[in-house]
């Protein structure tokens, strides 16, 4: 995927590969909808229980960015049914902006929401 980046108007989770897709820091609600709907592309953050033998989740990060058009499509489904809003767009693609936006995504592309303000202020 070629594309261009505004600047994130959000922290991302850490360990999150670099690009346009993220998650913003402590958003995820681990709901599992990301996980399920893209999982070549988005884990969770996993931590050692301390006070059991097991292995707790955290917060979902995008562990790598898609890189085919069916790893976007899915990517733009994980925007579009983030129920708290905690995956965002930052890239400029024409394209991937569009469909977010027919989607019902524009608050979620960072490129979008800058150029309004830009235009407001």
């Amino acid at each position: 995927m070629s594309d261009t980046m505004a600047t994130p108007l959000h922290e991302r989770e850490p360990d999150s590969a670099p690009g346009p897709f993220y998650a913003v820091k402590d958003m995820c609600i681990t709901c599992s909808l990301p996980i399920e709907t893209a999982p070549e592309t988005i884990r969770y953050h996993e931590r050692p229980c301390t006070s059991c033998p097991t292995t707790q989740i955290d917060h979902c990060f995008v562990q790598r960015q898609p890189e085919t058009p069916e790893e976007i499509d899915r990517m733009i489904e994980v925007v579009a049914g983030s129920c708290v809003e905690a995956y965002r767009y930052c890239g400029t693609d024409p394209e991937i902006l569009r469909r977010l936006v027919e989607a019902g995504c524009r608050e979620q592309c960072d490129a979008l929401v800058q150029r309004l303000r830009d235009d407001v202020g």
